[in-house]
């Protein structure tokens, strides 16, 4: 009897002490709890940093750094390069707390999620659209934000993919002859990204597209055009030429019939 109760007691008492042990985890403070989750994202285990934010909102949903948890697994995504995931996340917490001082980086980094997959410039560029729309956001929202500088680093360089990406279209038509084609991408082209890097080839498959169609007097005040805009460009002796052999158009010459 009693090397009975001797056993009830031990296994009464096992079971105090793991209750006590499960309580005790169970009964971490928000704060360690956030503690335990930033550990994690410091040594880049994003996954186990995630479990620690989730425990957060589940055991505590009041709690005050849930703006900052929710910030937080986004980041941890974002540092996986789960971008889709992660801008997902940083879009929820736009969402829930826009006027949080963390908004303008959440912001920021929506586009920079964009950015980090835009496709190659002979490819498709909606994504790359979206990142030029997301850092323009980002622009008009917060223009006296840190980042802007770098936003509009992002936005030169998105501008001049899409440019690249237009110019490349281009070209495709003029050397298939598909003329028409080309004038409009051309078009469009020195139109909406007149400081691209090749604005004078741009100028030149233009105005030979003109006259390839016969259209002289357009042909003409392109080739006008690019003589007087970029003096110091290759294609300005070809386009000079041009104008001396294209037929009368009326656009201005030098006594000697020469282009300047």
């Amino acid at each position: 009897m009693g090397r009975l109760l001797t056993v009830v007691t031990v296994g009464i008492l096992c079971v105090f002490a793991l209750t006590g042990c499960a309580s005790k985890k169970k009964g971490l403070t928000a704060e360690e709890i956030l503690r335990s989750g930033d550990t994690q994202l410091g040594r880049q285990r994003g996954d186990r940093a995630r479990g620690f934010y989730q425990q957060l909102l589940e055991e505590y949903p009041e709690n005050r750094y849930k703006a900052e948890v929710q910030f937080k697994i986004a980041e941890s995504l974002y540092s996986e390069k789960s971008y889709l995931e992660a801008r997902f996340e940083y879009e929820k917490f736009l969402e829930l707390y826009p006027q949080h001082p963390l908004a303008a980086q959440a912001q920021f980094q929506i586009a920079m999620c964009h950015a980090q997959e835009v496709s190659p410039f002979d490819r498709d560029q909606k994504v790359t659209l979206s990142a030029l729309r997301a850092f323009r956001l980002f622009r008009r929202n917060y223009p006296q934000e840190t980042l802007l500088q770098e936003a509009e680093a992002q936005i030169l360089s998105l501008r001049q993919r899409l440019a690249e990406h237009e110019f490349d279209v281009a070209r495709f038509y003029y050397r298939k002859e598909a003329y028409q084609a080309a004038i409009r991408r051309l078009l469009n082209l020195i139109q909406v990204y007149p400081d691209m890097a090749d604005t004078d080839v741009a100028f030149y498959m233009l105005a030979d597209s003109y006259r390839r169609e016969e259209n002289y007097v357009k042909a003409a005040r392109v080739f006008r055009n690019l003589v007087d805009r970029f003096p110091t460009s290759a294609y300005v002796s070809r386009s000079a030429a041009w104008l001396r052999n294209l037929p009368d158009t009326g656009i201005s010459r030098d006594a000697d019939g020469a282009v300047p």
